[in-house]
């Protein structure tokens, strides 16, 4: 890249992410304007359900972690392990998608893991949380998926360029098969053990002094594992989505049904769409219009709905989604700083009486 185009490309990502917002934000307002939406109840207790999910979804991301760091025999405590986790994870809110594995990797040195250790492992967790979300959603694309709605074609490409729903039925089983396995062989490749141990090693050589230890080697069950804690995260990621649904369509919508069988497919797809556009912080947009194309199929006929009711409900259903799964994710990182300060407030108390005289 030139040093012209390099000064250049945080403006050009700025401006990309902007335009992708103008054209969903634009649909999204068309949406919202009908009144019959604002007249529908919502249920909290649902919503905080959706929120608790959602969380018990991700400590499964971050005992895998933990559960690596371990393999490699620098296994941190459980509560500040999960306090790095939930910490880090607000890092993705910010541009660019490094944000997260930098504040996870200094949190995880306060608690005397090696830097370049705690960034090998939170990097490899990260991929594997991403390869276990595109595993979930082409596994249930293939058994539950719908053949009714657009194929691949000119046609389906341009309406999805556009940031528009390319028909009624939304996309065929074909189409999300297809994406989600070429984005679980996207990133099972740099996953492979041989692969990622190599490149690891490599791009740390400038960083390492030149007497240093290597990094440890990542082992294909260690993948395995990986892929097995993280498909089941994503699991209840789709169920706390059919929570989240529940508190916005209530009893119409079918909690033992196809359709909420096809949440986990559905909601791994579309966040792991969000992670690899580089330029969407939180995948903020993106995910939403993703969530929108695949859901509005599965809402049409709940409660008598028709095209128009099923996607303006979609609309509100992915807001209040992120909404909710922020909150918790700011719920939960408060909790974790309020817990961490409690602990060395007590630390620092037990030294001063050890102290006296």
């Amino acid at each position: 890249m030139s040093g012209k185009l390099r000064r250049a490309w945080p403006i050009l990502k700025a401006i990309l992410w902007l335009t992708i917002l103008y054209f969903i934000g634009r649909q999204f307002a068309r949406d919202l304007q009908r009144p019959e939406l604002w007249r529908r109840p919502l249920h909290p207790g649902w919503l905080l359900l959706s929120g608790l999910l959602y969380l018990v979804g991700l400590s499964l991301s971050a005992f895998y972690w933990r559960r690596l760091l371990g393999h490699l025999d620098k296994t941190p405590p459980l509560a500040p392990s999960l306090r790095a986790y939930y910490l880090g994870h607000l890092g993705k809110y910010l541009p660019g998608k490094a944000w997260a594995l930098l504040l996870r990797t200094n949190l995880a040195r306060s608690q005397g893991i090696p830097t370049g250790l705690a960034t090998l492992t939170a990097f490899y967790e990260v991929l594997t949380t991403m390869a276990g979300g595109t595993l979930v959603a082409a596994l249930l694309f293939v058994v539950l998926g719908a053949d009714e709605g657009a194929g691949l074609n000119a046609e389906t490409l341009r309406h999805l360029l556009w940031m528009e729903q390319p028909g009624e039925g939304g996309v065929q089983r074909s189409v999300v098969v297809l994406l989600s396995a070429l984005l679980f062989v996207a990133f099972l490749v740099p996953l492979h053990p041989p692969i990622f141990n190599r490149l690891a090693h490599r791009m740390s050589l400038p960083f390492r002094e030149r007497d240093a230890e290597q990094l440890p080697r990542i082992r294909f069950a260690y993948l395995l594992e990986g892929l097995v804690l993280t498909s089941l995260g994503w699991l209840l990621l789709g169920i706390s989505f059919a929570a989240a649904l529940r508190g916005i369509v209530g009893a119409d919508w079918p909690l033992l049904d196809v359709r909420t069988a096809r949440l986990p497919a559905i909601m791994g797809l579309a966040y792991v769409i969000g992670f690899v556009v580089l330029i969407a912080p939180g995948g903020l947009g993106v995910r939403e219009f993703v969530l929108t194309l695949l859901l509005t199929p599965e809402l049409l006929g709940v409660g008598g709905m028709g095209v128009e009711d099923a996607r303006a409900t979609v609309v509100l259903a992915v807001l209040v989604l992120r909404l909710v799964w922020t909150a918790a994710e700011l719920i939960a990182a408060l909790v974790c700083r309020l817990t961490a300060e409690k602990g060395r407030g007590g630390a620092a108390d037990k030294k001063t009486i050890s102290d006296e005289p």
